[in-house]
């Protein structure tokens, strides 16, 4: 099926993952999103690039 709404080319492609995470840990980032007025994805991916950017930095 073809989508009818137009994406923009800047939008990059999203995958859904499935990943065990600690409860608790869940827990303050979904509270941490809501007093941002963030969602809770956009902090997700933020950590995500956090902890590529750590361990890239210590290779260099």
């Amino acid at each position: 099926m073809v989508s009818a709404m137009p994406t923009k080319s800047s939008d990059p492609i999203r995958q859904q993952i499935g990943a065990r995470v600690d409860q608790e840990l869940i827990t303050e980032v979904r509270v941490l999103a809501l007093r941002q007025r963030r969602r809770f994805n956009e902090l997700i991916e933020e950590a995500l690039k956090d902890v590529l950017k750590k361990y890239r930095e210590k290779r260099a």
